[in-house]
């Protein structure tokens, strides 16, 4: 994510790395999961399922299964500027 003349841009990453002993936070504003083709209205503060694909460097991939809360498109953290 990034700001340019007061408009907040966002694009998709690959991947997001993952360092050995440091937690990483997933957060609104910054680096964070966006779903696309959802198939119904999610509701704030619903908590929706999803399963993550984690590549270690030095292993085989593996799955983690995840809840995600919902929360919303612009929020008082993140204000919209037109």
């Amino acid at each position: 994510m990034s700001m340019a003349g007061g408009v907040m841009r966002m694009r998709p990453v690959e991947k997001i790395e993952l360092p050995a002993h440091n937690p990483v936070q997933l957060a609104p504003g910054g680096v964070h999961v966006m779903l696309i083709g959802v198939k119904r209205a999610l509701k704030e503060g619903e908590r929706v399922p999803l399963t993550l694909t984690i590549r270690p460097a030095d292993g085989a991939p593996f799955t983690v299964k995840v809840e995600a809360e919902v929360h919303p498109l612009v929020s008082p953290a993140m204000p919209m500027h037109h």
